[in-house]
């Protein structure tokens, strides 16, 4: 009898276990992932987790029409973990499927190793320089290690931006433009000569920011880039929205229902002032008065109240459109730098002239007529002056930096011009930020490198200017 029941037990063992692994996984729930699925999904999010709005009010292209505490600088902290936990942790996964043997020929399902490690170190670098150029030094070479580094350290900047220059010179020699593209890709739809000229144009993005700080470095990356760097405003880099809920502009979404922002009195005035083409594409005429009136800047939420919707313009129609692109870099930022190391003698190339090439990519991006564009350019008050190119540059490029707002508030640190005026209600009498603090989150859990960094960069406040911004 109990040899009997021995065996019994055996078999309901053996049956109970013969198919566990089959019967006890959930056939709903995802075991692995198309890196393509991670591509698009960290494009996404990029664009989704860049402080725009923020930067687009610091470099007053925006205004807020009601709630006004961000254009009055009220809260120094902001957190960049949003970054590392969703972009940034899906290019790493990316790059770690790609390298190890045991996956890497799966993960060629959607594009050739090469160029898939290519388009994700490129757009690592892109997401990081967004976050150290908004707090300055940053976790980057411990970031991403998971249970490795649970404290990262925080780097120099200057040490994080030689580090940018080696990865796009390495990722655009890597990528194989005869092999399969990456899949995916929203940006390029898997075209691996443009995202070369893309990482060409951001080295030299990167270039230009040094300039203050390390001219040789600066000019090395700068006109490095520039020699394979984007050739035409059909190379720009733009994140393609779609005409559905699941896939629109964040600011479609936000105008349906609220009226946060208007095009700032400073940028109307400015504009208004040249007879600029682009004004009434950038912004709607104000209900009340038929013509294009700017929201002032940093007013307090009462005085700010005061002024209706009827009085003010909002953003056009061709930036809060459902399928109004995102934008990454453009051909008239990269002619910017070009005109800018023209002026700086590191080309033989004209700076005035190609100044006005890069306002005329600029013009003919948003669909300004040619003869309006010659109109414009024949003023005097938009001619080139070479004994202050800062001026010319800043400006023109600040106007046409319109919707880049991270890229318009560094190049305004950085270049100095327009000549900002602080907001007249700025919290504790603040001036213009110069970089966002560091959260208390990140005191209480690497409170060591945190400290580090702050003895070595200045003081946790929005007024410190990092590395690069001299």
């Amino acid at each position: 009898m109990r040899s009997v029941l021995a065996l019994l037990f055996v078999s309901l063992m053996v049956g109970c276990t013969k198919d566990f692994e089959e019967i006890n996984t959930d056939p709903n729930k995802v075991t692995s992932v198309p890196t393509a699925y991670l591509m698009t999904q960290a494009q996404r999010q990029i664009l989704s987790q860049r402080f725009n709005t923020t930067c687009l009010l610091y470099s007053q292209l925006w205004s807020e029409t009601q709630y006004t505490n961000t254009s009055r600088y009220e809260t120094a902290e902001a957190s960049f973990n949003a970054y590392y936990y969703s972009p940034l942790a899906d290019l790493q996964k990316i790059i770690e499927l790609n390298t190890d043997e045991a996956t890497m020929n799966d993960a060629a399902a959607s594009g050739a190793n090469a160029n898939q490690l290519a388009v994700a170190r490129i757009l690592k670098v892109y997401t990081f320089q967004l976050i150290t150029d908004m707090w300055g030094e940053i976790p980057y070479s411990d970031a991403l290690k998971g249970a490795e580094a649970f404290q990262p350290v925080y780097d120099t900047q200057d040490a994080i931006y030689a580090s940018f220059v080696t990865e796009l010179t390495e990722a655009a020699a890597q990528i194989n433009e005869s092999a399969a593209g990456m899949e995916g890709d929203i940006i390029f739809g898997g075209d691996m000569a443009a995202w070369k000229k893309f990482a060409n144009s951001l080295k030299a993005r990167v270039g230009i920011r040094m300039t203050e700080v390390d001219a040789a470095a600066a000019q090395s990356a700068v006109t490095s880039g520039l020699a394979g760097g984007f050739a035409s405003n059909d190379d720009n880099a733009l994140y393609t929205y779609l005409a559905d809920a699941a896939n629109w502009n964040p600011y479609y979404d936000h105008y349906l229902e609220r009226t946060d922002y208007a095009i700032s009195e400073t940028l109307a005035d400015y504009m208004a002032a040249l007879n600029d083409p682009r004004l009434p594409i950038y912004a709607d005429e104000a209900p009340e008065t038929g013509t294009i009136v700017g929201m002032p800047y940093g007013l307090s939420a009462a005085d700010a109240g005061s002024i209706t919707n009827a009085q003010i313009s909002f953003p056009g129609i061709a930036v809060r459109s459902a399928d109004s692109p995102g934008i990454l870099m453009t051909y008239s930022e990269l002619l910017f730098i070009k005109a800018e190391a023209a002026a700086r003698g590191w080309i033989t190339d004209d700076a005035a002239e190609i100044y006005e090439d890069a306002i005329t990519a600029s013009m003919e991006f948003w669909g300004v007529e040619t003869a309006d564009i010659d109109t414009y350019l024949a003023q005097p008050e938009v001619a080139y002056d070479g004994t202050n190119y800062k001026k010319s540059i800043g400006e023109q490029k600040w106007v046409s930096l319109y919707m880049d707002g991270s890229e318009a508030w560094s190049e305004w640190r950085r270049l100095d011009y327009p000549e900002l005026t602080p907001a007249p209600a700025a919290a504790e009498g603040r001036d213009i930020p110069r970089r966002r603090a560091y959260t208390q989150n990140e005191y209480d859990l690497n409170e060591e490198n945190v400290r580090a960094a702050v003895a070595r960069q200045g003081e946790d406040v929005m007024e410190t200017r990092i590395w690069w911004d001299k």
